[in-house]
């Protein structure tokens, strides 16, 4: 700071203005005139009421006679407070960046928002296809058991069909990657997911007996175990649980501590009968069924036709007639009615379509 503000003097009793020079001496300031006689002052800086900064206009420093200084210094006036009053020249320098700082604000929502979006998704990529097949195994076995005691019940199919469509997917399961450990298991969920098949991270891909029932022919199915390979060559299951529990799986994952993931193990049955898939991981199952299928020598239209078929099953009323027929009679009409009030009273496990959603879209993308 100089030793000395330039700028005007006002008594206060009158509208005079005089040339006058500010001084700081001892912690007092004092206002003179040109040829030095004391105008106001000397008086201690904490007493002289100091107006605020606004961009570029003139400050003025009252003192307690009445009397008022003004001047267009207002870096000299910083300064001068800034000795006495050392916070002075921190906050001002965060008004003056006021629009820095709300800069600052919109960066930092945005670096957020790119990192939920696209960061945390490219780790839980990252993480899921470096985590060792153990952990895989460790989570699907634990997923399923706790599928057992919800919504699954064991299968009503016959043994012999069990090991009939086992049979019959065993050459189209010969053709992926012996280390995604494909296998597949049948259960019953009549009255809670229905018709519908779920890709566990451990390999395991279970087809409800609902789904069975539904299918027209064994290509269908083996339409849907393509999608549902897909799911499992992309770590979809895997991806979407650590999105939700990000940091504890990268511990894991750094240390190879496999208890770590006992946590995480009860997310997965939530989020293949619940939560679901995002549609870029549908598209991802479905371009990895096409090309499969393709390589099969299996019609597309296969795939297209269970999809069709699975959303008229859930559509309520319809589930009666179009689960392998096996309403009759009388008892067609209390049968969908009771399904009705079943998706009334309780949406806890949602069926196919609420864990693939956007069918009418993918069938689109499926069309010749």
């Amino acid at each position: 700071m100089s030793d000395h503000i330039k700028g005007l003097f006002f008594d206060g009793g009158s509208s005079r203005r005089v040339a006058a020079t500010l001084g700081l001496a001892e912690g007092a300031l004092t206002v003179r005139d040109d040829s030095g006689a004391a105008l106001a002052g000397p008086q201690p800086l904490a007493q002289v009421e100091v107006s605020s900064r606004l961009g570029n206009m003139p400050r003025f420093l009252r003192f307690s006679g009445g009397g008022a200084f003004e001047t267009a210094d207002n870096d000299a006036v910083d300064a001068l407070l800034a000795e006495v009053r050392p916070h002075h020249g921190l906050a001002h320098r965060l008004e003056s960046r006021l629009r820095y700082a709300l800069l600052g604000v919109v960066v930092t929502l945005l670096f957020i928002w790119g990192g939920v979006r696209f960061g945390i998704p490219a780790l839980a990529e990252a993480t899921a296809f470096s985590l060792s097949p153990e952990v895989s195994r460790h989570m699907g076995d634990g997923a399923l058991a706790l599928l057992d005691r919800g919504p699954f019940s064991p299968s009503k199919l016959a043994d012999e069909e069990q090991a009939r469509l086992r049979a019959r997917f065993a050459p189209f399961i010969q053709r992926v990657d012996p280390a995604l450990a494909i296998t597949v298991e049948f259960r019953d969920a009549e009255d809670t997911l229905g018709p519908n098949a779920l890709a566990l991270p451990s390999g395991t891909i279970v087809f409800t007996d609902q789904l069975v029932q539904l299918a027209e022919d064994d290509e269908e199915l083996i339409a849907v175990l393509a999608h549902e390979i897909g799911h499992i060559d992309r770590r979809h299951a895997l991806r979407r649980v650590i999105q939700g529990s990000a940091l504890g799986l990268v511990v894991m994952a750094v240390t190879g501590d496999v208890s770590s993931v006992t946590g995480a193990v009860a997310a997965v049955p939530v989020i293949l009968t619940e939560l679901g898939y995002s549609r870029e991981f549908e598209r991802e199952a479905d371009r990895y069924a096409v090309r499969m299928l393709g390589e099969a020598s299996i019609p597309v239209s296969r795939f297209a036709s269970i999809l069709s078929r699975l959303e008229s099953s859930h559509r309520c009323g319809e589930g009666s007639e179009s689960e392998g027929g096996k309403s009759d009679g009388d008892n067609s009409d209390e049968a969908g009615d009771k399904e009705c009030a079943g998706l009334e009273e309780d949406s806890r496990w949602q069926g196919y379509l609420a864990t693939h959603p956007a069918t009418a879209e993918r069938l689109k993308d499926l069309a010749p």
